[in-house]
């Protein structure tokens, strides 16, 4: 047997047109030189490669990207991009699993008070082993008395503590007909007197005189502002009530708190309407916290590519004169943003691992931050080839632009799906 007959030369032709082939690929219709008769193990492996395009590109895009600020965007405007994953798919990938991390964070975080049924009376604390019913009674004028008078009693509870208890029992901060914080008192004052001589219930008594005090303040905003308003009205007393947690709730909180210390010299008069239109879109979003967010998940990706041409426009108009296209710079535009995406979704996982270890989160979010302004400010001025101070310039007019831009897009999104909810 001859050696060609033992070794069949391969055909030099491309099976899908014919053409002769000059090289892996063919040169008119593009198929590879290869076929499906091989192991099924090698034919999967080849799928996921394909499907993720898992190979040398991506770690030489990644490695160019975040240690070579600029130089992915300036090696596209030289033609020199075989090596790299193209922009688009680098932007598509990293924004996809960002927002998916930031649906499935934010979902968790949050609740949905919204056609519940058992609202608890307050906030998770060390009191929750004597927190009262919902149904909390009134209590006469001498129970009162009684009750301040055994606060009195205590060391512990300083001449401000107990000024803020008879605030709050005496109904000065805001009158409520159901009072679960003031029941909360009570309760926490027969305990320490079961107890005399122990510290930790004399501690549960001014925590629950400190919680019951802010829970009025807020209360009183509610009535201050809302009165006219019952829908929101009670969804604010359902946030307040509530012992659930999340990040909305305690907005909301934060807001309240905030009004009531601003507004209170002037007893609540010439309060803005656009501050009282805005917490009431608060209140309403964080009561149906899960649907709110799950529009707004949904939606942050398609913001964001349609806000990627503005932001492309503030590029070409700062850049004017210095002769690069418009295509190239919404190259930059596409790697940078894909650097916010990868370098902020490294931010959320590690946020997951770390979130129980003290001042680790913030440190972490703040180093990240300034990670990302010092490189995207880096990468704009070699890009663009400008001294650190025009560069400088530029990228703090153009940064101020797009985040207005950005918050006033967020904003108005916002407002769009607590309306359609309110409708």
């Amino acid at each position: 047997m001859t050696t060609s007959e033992q070794s069949p030369i391969k055909d030099s032709k491309c099976d899908n047109c014919g053409e002769e082939l000059l090289g892996t690929f063919c040169w008119v219709c593009g198929q590879k030189d290869s076929h499906y008769n091989r192991s099924l193990f090698k034919i999967i492996g080849d799928f996921f490669k394909e499907m993720f395009d898992v190979d040398s590109r991506v770690f030489t895009t990644l490695s160019t990207l975040f240690f070579r600020p600029g130089t992915l965007s300036i090696q596209f405007r030289e033609n020199k991009r075989a090596s790299y994953v193209t922009p688009i798919r680098l932007y598509l990938f990293s924004s996809l699993v960002f927002f998916f991390l930031v649906a499935i964070t934010s979902q968790t975080a949050n609740v949905q008070l919204g056609n519940e049924n058992n609202v608890n009376t307050t906030d998770q604390s060390p009191l929750a082993s004597i927190q009262p019913s919902t149904d909390s009674r009134s209590r006469s004028r001498e129970e009162i008395d009684d009750c301040l008078s055994s606060i009195r009693s205590s060391n512990r509870i300083d001449d401000r503590i107990f000024e803020s208890a008879k605030d709050v029992l005496k109904g000065r901060i805001a009158t409520l007909e159901h009072d679960p914080w003031c029941e909360a008192i009570f309760v926490a004052a027969e305990a320490m007197n079961e107890q005399i001589g122990y510290m930790a219930s004399d501690l549960q008594l001014k925590e629950a005189i400190q919680r019951a005090e802010e829970a009025h303040k807020r209360m009183r905003v509610l009535q201050e502002f809302y009165s006219d308003d019952p829908v929101t009205l009670h969804m604010g007393e359902e946030i307040l009530k509530t012992s659930k947690q999340g990040d909305m709730l305690n907005l909301v909180k934060f807001g309240l708190s905030h009004a009531y210390r601003f507004h209170r010299e002037q007893d609540f008069e010439e309060v803005p309407a656009l501050e009282i239109r805005g917490l009431r879109l608060g209140i309403h979003a964080a009561y149906n916290g899960k649907d709110f967010l799950e529009d707004m998940t949904e939606n942050l990706p398609l913001m964001m590519f349609v806000l990627l041409p503005i932001f492309v426009s503030l590029l070409a108009l700062m850049s004017i004169g210095k002769g690069i296209r418009v295509v190239f710079q919404l190259i930059f535009a596409m790697h940078i943003h894909a650097l916010a995406f990868i370098s902020l979704t490294i931010g959320i996982l590690l946020s997951l691992i770390i979130s129980r270890i003290p001042f680790a989160a913030d440190i972490m979010s703040f180093v990240l931050v300034l990670f990302v302004v010092v490189h995207i400010y880096l990468s704009f001025k070699n890009f663009y080839g400008s001294g650190h101070i025009v560069s400088l310039l530029k990228f703090f007019v153009i940064s101020f632009l797009y985040m207005l831009m950005l918050g006033t897009s967020l904003t108005a999104m916002m407002a769009y799906f607590t309306l359609v909810q309110i409708i």
